[in-house]
């Protein structure tokens, strides 16, 4: 059976260096917002994808969490050739 699958997409502000002042020669950096992205099984505790998440990965401004199309219609499917399995004289 095909497990339950949560994709996980973080905005995550970052940096990188960006050379060195002008005025006083300290090293500047430019801050951009990038978009990271994981899969999760349904069955990961929600604290265990936050830590995911979170380390190594700057500031997270947003999370967005979503049930997989492509594994939550496989699912439909194996559901509906069990059910029809079962009961194969009622039309689905």
């Amino acid at each position: 059976m095909t497990e339950k699958l949560y994709v996980v997409t973080a905005d995550i502000m970052d940096q990188e260096p960006d050379g060195v002042s002008h005025e006083d020669g300290s090293r500047v950096f430019r801050t951009y917002v990038a978009k990271r992205t994981w899969a999760f099984p349904a069955s990961t505790p929600i604290g265990d994808i936050m830590e995911e998440v979170e380390i190594g990965n700057g500031y997270v401004m947003n999370i967005t969490i979503t049930q997989d199309r492509v594994s939550a219609k496989k699912i439909v499917e194996e559901e509906r050739a069990a059910s029809k399995a079962k009961h194969p004289d009622v039309e689905l």
